[in-house]
């Protein structure tokens, strides 16, 4: 299979589309193009009906080969009573979560970055409350979702979601967006897209009729806005043929110049006269976990196939194929079986029963050490989604790392790029031909760039195949600058000046967001950049979550400064928190001493008027003394605390606080030591 460019298939399309047609066909989807679904909202309760998407606005912005988009859904909760629901949603590879809005008493309020922890506290706190919190996690991957309560009977919803995303490409430099959109009825979509201009030919736009971009300064704009709608298709913005290299380069509002750099590279032609020698031996690592229960597998068989196809070819001798050797795992790895040709062990495949959890850890620890002597790789088929070991996807005792094979849209590629040296066959932009190609020849990398007035530089390692991107900060008022290749060739030069950068944030979060990505295998190693990275550019990560709340009560209960986009309430906040540092420390323990007096009355208040009616079986001595030591922690922290205690003088603070005398104490004791029916109400 070959791939046709984004532009010219699009374009014919566009030919084929009679001006003003009202029934718009299903635009091609161009390969590679991965597929991705569109947000949905999962109800708690699996019985109710499920949510309807009503309306639904994009708002895209592209620079180089970066954008950000925009989301607004407004969902309609169709049953008689109140819901919690999970917005789950996948990012392209290499995308993160930018932003997020609820609506609060009809207006959108934004949310806010904090420590992943906090935020989940906050949440559960918050919706046992019965009020209306909302919490953006990263999952795993490329998998994040928003946790909404309450969606209110026969209701609706507005979430805003706000993600920072690299283009898709091909092999040919071809780029595109892709926004994803639901297949049902909706009751009014609106699109809005601006793609900053590099020349004169407008980008081609699929799946929105006869919408087509209109140059406005110094961007292509569309938009569009439609009434009772189903969308057959996603929203496809080719950007027309790209040079050879590019160049791009933004400052933020802080003044900082960030760079985007592109090299079009083009990929191995891998030949059976050139290709190595066939390995002696083939392994394939399968995941049977339950992540891949429902996955469409057809592209991995595909692959197994074609390197059997390819096997006599590349041995240059009329030798039978070495057997395949077949280790599948889950939570731990199966027994080694054998199968002649790629066939057999398709078929074994096919009725392997995925379920269970996956765990990395115990795959790596009973593979046996590679030799470092060209023996091939294993094929590690797997989403890379380990749910049960708790620690980075490693193979530290393989001196030969296993080469990955993804195929699902929900995965996580930069833990298996990391685990396997950089080596992974992404089936969703590769044909099975082209993966034994890699295989055969595997790409050389950027190995680094060369030139000064650069830092903070993102995308050193990656594999040179395709179009390279580079990200970084711009730190003199102008460079020259060379992408360096791992085979020790160099790029043609790149010039950089800071005088034309335009203002704006796509490069910015696109930057941070690849950080992100990679730190993202090891979070706990790099929690504090993690939560300075989400801080300053709104980002949701393995350690951050991005939380709304809604009142001013809840963000200081939180301890959580409310979004600039409600200034009015965070300045009250400020003016609170600034209160309570500047509060007299001896005021605030006089306030605590008065709150434990009051607790304390309550619960003796509480047992005098209800230990008269409850019954009284002993169950033995040695109970009753352990619920009297127990009773020894109240009185030890009533004494730390100034209160009185077996005849000490009260504090002023404590007058007429009854005493916990030893009567009263045994008494509780005692009371414990029988079996009781819990009171109506306590304190």
């Amino acid at each position: 299979m070959t791939f046709k460019p984004f532009a010219s298939a699009l374009l014919a399309l566009a030919a084929a589309i009679p001006a003003g047609a009202q029934d718009e066909p299903a635009v091609r989807r161009p390969h590679p193009l991965p597929p991705l679904p569109p947000p949905s909202m999962r109800l708690a309760d699996t019985n109710a009906t499920p949510m309807q998407t009503r309306e639904l606005s994009v708002d895209a912005t592209v620079r180089g080969l970066y954008a950000t988009v925009e989301t607004t859904l407004v969902f309609h909760n169709p049953n008689g009573r109140i819901l919690e629901g999970e917005l789950v949603f996948p990012l392209p590879d290499g995308a993160a979560v930018c932003g997020y809005a609820l609506d609060i008493d009809g207006r959108l309020v934004d949310g806010v970055v904090v420590p992943k922890e906090k935020a989940r506290v906050a949440f559960e706190t918050e919706t046992r409350r019965n009020v209306d919190p909302g919490l953006v996690e990263h999952v795993k991957g490329n998998l994040y979702k928003t946790r909404v309560y309450p969606l209110p009977a026969g209701g609706d919803r507005t979430v805003r979601l706000a993600y920072t995303t690299p283009l898709a490409f091909a092999p040919d430099g071809s780029a595109a967006l892709s926004l994803p959109m639901p297949r049902t009825p909706l009751a009014r979509r609106s699109v809005a897209i601006d793609v900053v201009r590099a020349g004169e030919t407008p980008p081609v736009l699929g799946g929105l009729g006869d919408a087509s971009f209109a140059p406005v300064e110094s961007r292509w704009h569309v938009e569009k806005a439609e009434e009772d709608v189903t969308p057959a298709d996603d929203l496809l913005v080719a950007l027309p043929a790209l040079p050879a290299q590019t160049a791009a380069l933004e400052k933020d509002a802080d003044g900082a110049v960030w760079f985007a750099l592109s090299d079009l590279v083009p990929a191995a032609k891998a030949d059976a006269k050139d290709a190595p020698a066939a390995p002696a031996a083939r392994t394939v690592l399968w995941d049977a976990s339950a992540s891949r229960a429902d996955a469409d597998l057809e592209k991995e068989y595909a692959l197994l196939s074609a390197l059997d196809d390819v096997f006599p070819r590349v041995a240059r001798r009329k030798t039978p194929a070495p057997p395949w050797t077949l280790i599948a795992f889950r939570n731990e790895p199966d027994p080694p079986r054998t199968f002649d040709t790629a066939d057999a062990l398709i078929a074994a495949l096919k009725t392997l029963p995925c379920d269970g959890g996956t765990d990395f850890a115990r795959l790596a620890a009973a593979l046996p050490p590679a030799a470092a002597d060209g023996t091939a790789p294993a094929l590690l088929f797997t989403d890379g989604l380990d749910t049960l070991s708790g620690a980075p996807l490693a193979f530290a005792a393989a001196a030969v790392k296993p080469v990955a094979v993804v195929s699902q849209t929900e995965a996580d590629r930069e833990s298996l790029r990391q685990a396997c040296a950089g080596r992974l066959l992404d089936l969703q932009l590769l044909t099975p031909d082209q993966a034994v190609a890699d295989l055969a020849a595997p790409a050389r990398t950027v190995a680094g760039l060369e030139g000064t007035g650069l830092a903070q530089v993102q995308g050193i390692g990656q594999p040179a195949s395709g179009i390279v991107r580079i990200l970084g900060q711009l730190t003199a008022p102008e460079a020259e600058v060379r992408i360096r290749y791992s085979d020790g060739t160099l790029s043609a030069p790149y010039a950089l000046r800071a005088a034309d950068a335009r203002d704006g944030t796509v490069l910015a979060t696109a930057w941070a967001a690849s950080r992100v990505r990679q730190l993202s295998p090891r979070a706990d190693d790099h929690a504090e950049e993690l939560l300075a990275l989400g801080r300053r550019h709104g980002l949701v990560s393995p350690a951050t979550s991005l939380i709304v709340l809604d009142t001013l009560d809840q963000w200081v209960r939180h301890g959580i400064e409310p979004p600039e986009t409600l200034p009015e309430m965070r300045a009250e906040y400020n003016r609170i928190v600034l209160a309570k540092i500047s509060r007299d420390p001896a005021d605030e323990l006089e306030a605590h001493k008065t709150q434990l007096a009051a607790l304390w009355n309550a619960r003796v208040s509480w047992w005098k008027n209800y230990k008269k009616d409850l019954p009284r079986k002993p169950k033995g001595e040695p109970f009753l003394r352990r619920m009297r030591n127990a009773l020894v922690g109240d009185r030890m922290l009533a004494r730390s605390a100034g209160a009185p205690v077996d005849g000490m003088a009260a504090p002023e603070a404590f007058a007429g606080a009854a005493a916990p005398d030893e009567e009263i104490a045994m008494e509780m004791a005692e009371s414990v030591a029988y079996d009781m029916p819990a009171p109506a109400a306590a304190p």
